[in-house]
Formats: C-alpha cells, sequence, structure tokens
C-alpha cells in the first residue's frame, strides 16, 4: 500500500486533507509493532483539530523523546527511520507538523518556544543529511524561536549562520527582515531600517521566490508609510 501524503487531499472524498480525516480513523489498520507510534501521532492530530495544541505538542514530545532511542546511529537522514512507522504515517512529515505546531503553541506559551528550539537542533544533529529546504525550516524556526523569546543575540548569530550556510535560499533573509518588519514581542517597535538591510541582502541575486522579497519590500513601504505619528 502507498503512502497517502498527510497534507494531500483524502482519497474517500471528503474534500478535508488526509491528516484530518481518514488519517485519525482507529479503523485503518497498522502494524502491531508500530501502534505506539502511529497511535500517538494520531492522538496528536486529534487534539489539534479539537484546538489542544499544547496538548497535542506535549504528547508528540513524549514520542519524539522515545523514538531518539529507536533512531539507529546510521540513520543520517529522516527517510531511512520511515520504518519505524506504519504506511499510515509519514515520519517525515509529522517531524515538520511538530516543529510548526511548538510554533503555534508558543503564541500561548513562550515555554514551547523554548522547547521548539530545542526539538529543531535535536533533529538537525541526528538527521544532518535530510532534505535541504527541511533542514533549512527547522534552523530558521530555532532562529526565530529566540527572537520570540527575546534572545536577539542568539537570533541574530543563529540566522548569520543560517544564511551562511544557504546563501541561495531567500528565505533566511526574508525571515530575519521579518523579526525587525513583524516583531515577535508586542512591546517591540518595528525596525524598517534594520529590515530593509536585511531584505535587501538577497535582492538582485537571482534567488528563487524573488517575488516574495518583493511583496516584503512593498509591505516595508507601505507600513513605513502608513506609522503611526507620535
Amino acid at each position: 500500500m502507498a503512502k497517502i501524503r498527510r497534507n494531500a487531499p483524502c482519497p474517500c472524498g471528503s474534500g478535508r486533507k488526509y491528516k484530518q480525516c481518514c488519517a485519525l480513523s482507529s479503523e485503518i489498520p497498522r502494524p502491531a509493532k508500530h501502534d505506539g507510534v502511529d497511535g500517538l501521532m494520531n492522538k496528536g492530530y486529534s487534539l489539534l483539530s479539537d484546538y489542544k495544541i499544547g496538548q497535542a505538542c506535549d504528547m508528540w514530545l513524549e514520542l519524539w523523546e522515545d523514538l531518539k532511542t529507536r533512531f539507529k546511529p546510521e540513520f543520517k537522514i529522516i527517510d531511512e527511520a520511515e520504518t519505524l512507522c506504519s504506511c499510515i504515517n509519514y515520519l517525515t512529515n509529522w517531524c515538520q507538523d511538530l516543529e510548526s505546531e511548538l510554533g503555534n503553541a508558543g503564541l500561548a506559551d513562550s515555554v514551547y518556544y523554548e522547547k521548539r528550539i530545542a526539538y529543531c537542533d535535536e533533529f538537525c544533529a541526528l538527521f544532518p543529511g535530510s532534505d535541504e529546504l527541511m533542514l533549512h525550516n527547522m534552523k530558521r524556526a530555532s532562529a526565530e524561536s529566540c527572537f520570540s523569546l527575546g534572545k536577539i543575540d542568539e537570533g541574530t548569530e543563529r540566522f548569520q549562520k543560517l544564511i551562511d550556510q544557504y546563501p541561495q535560499n531567500i528565505w533566511g533573509y526574508i525571515g530575519w527582515g521579518d523579526m525587525y518588519l513583524w516583531p515577535k514581542i508586542k512591546a517591540v517597535k518595528p525596525d524598517y531600517e534594520r529590515a530593509e538591510q536585511l531584505y535587501m541582502l538577497a535582492f538582485g541575486k537571482e534567488m528563487k521566490e524573488e517575488d516574495v522579497l518583493q511583496e516584503r519590500l512593498e509591505a516595508l513601504k507601505y507600513a513605513r508609510e502608513h506609522q503611526p505619528v507620535n
């Protein structure tokens, strides 16, 4: 049986994403040796569908701790660990979902930003040969989380390392500039000059998705023109 991508339309025809539909069904058969992994994954997705993001993250982090004991030293890319799950769940997709939901949970409780940093760092250390885009997203998420915690120096250092390592990925520059255009901490005012400096580091380098960069520069211009007058 071929695996179904979690974000793909559910084959049952419901119109919902697979991860929000039949992937949650307890009636779908799973290999017995993987029940613990798939069961906890699906329980987490059920909690997310009920908007219990923090609880879902707590459950998934416990699962992550268990999975770390099962990863083999020879695993260098996350795809090599797919055998730990049945055909119901893609471990690769779940790892990315965990990073994303930790960020969402951090909006309500900043402790999840700390957990997000730790998780992303562990993932990159365990699977350094994984897809470049996935690694980039994990490292960018940890840098953004530092800014969300007010750890500006650490966040700056992480973003600098990110663009040094991936100079042709435009999202490192955009993500860094966003921290100043749209500060993660409400008490911090936007720094339009710094945001522009960071965006312009990527301008004209013929990177993919330069249209997004142009959108950011337009958003920056609009914000400057409509900033409150003291």
